[in-house]
């Protein structure tokens, strides 16, 4: 990349009042720990092996271009070849082997995007590793190394039933970005559950993701709890609402936590 091209690229963002804050990786950094195999063949085609290395290497690459363009941390997910296996049934062992595959996997990553001053943020959620949080604490507790953190996304904790707000009391100055995201648990809930199959946005789903303010995320006490335990960063909107279009939806979560936000 030239010199020249970046300077033109910085002039760009100045004159429109932007900066990049993160990047997303969520696709490819899924690649670590899987799924593999069919699941995962639009990402990468390739044997387990093979979606590994390009997971790894496209990470990399990542954090090199985040750190050439100053953009200070890579936002992602860390994968779970098998996320059934959070319940101990047939396996009850197999959820640690995956945390120890984590290690072997994640830390070589981990420690070259320390060498560039580049943060991982993994965003806690289904198919995870870390999806809670006790699977969150576990998991910081094996990759104990400071470019590694959380990625926030309140919505996701409607689903698996997780207080938001005491998540960011435990996990505090270990969150390096927030999503501006919601979700909802309708009154399908009582047939489809919260491990509903199928379409996200289907009417009869028990769950949907939602806008700020159009779910059932708190957020006077979500923003509250991220001052008081030190985060004094972006809140990067997310937008899988299905019902309206991806401006309107961006207007209206602007005109809902604009208000909100702390001076």
């Amino acid at each position: 990349m030239s010199l020249n091209y970046l300077s033109n690229y910085q002039k760009l963002l100045e004159k429109h009042q932007l900066k990049i804050e993160a990047l997303t990786m969520h696709r490819d950094s899924q690649l670590i720990m899987g799924p593999h195999g069919d699941a995962t063949q639009r990402f990468f085609k390739g044997t387990p092996d093979e979606q590994v290395e390009y997971g790894k290497q496209r990470l990399m690459k990542a954090a090199e271009v985040a750190n050439e363009y100053g953009i200070p941390k890579i936002t992602g997910f860390m994968g779970a070849g098998e996320f059934s296996s959070w319940y101990p049934w047939p396996h009850s062992e197999g959820w640690k082997q995956q945390q120890n595959l984590a290690y072997e996997r994640w830390m070589p990553i981990l420690e070259y995007y320390e060498k560039l001053g580049v943060k991982f943020a993994h965003e806690v959620g289904p198919q995870q590793l870390a999806y809670n949080l006790e699977t969150t604490q576990e998991i910081l507790e094996i990759l104990n190394i400071d470019s590694f953190g959380i990625c926030f996304d309140p919505s996701n904790f409607i689903l698996t039933g997780v207080n938001p707000c005491i998540f960011v009391e435990e996990i505090g100055s270990k969150i390096f970005h927030v999503h501006g995201k919601d979700s909802e648990l309708t009154h399908h809930v009582s047939s489809s559950g919260w491990m509903a199959h199928g379409d996200l946005s289907r009417p009869d789903r028990g769950f949907r993701f939602r806008i700020p303010g159009w779910g059932d995320v708190n957020w006077k006490k979500v923003l509250t709890t991220l001052k008081l335990n030190g985060y004094n960063d972006v809140i990067s909107i997310e937008i899988e609402d299905p019902t309206m279009d991806s401006e309107e939806a961006l207007e209206k979560t602007i005109d809902h936590l604009k208000p909100l936000l702390f001076k």
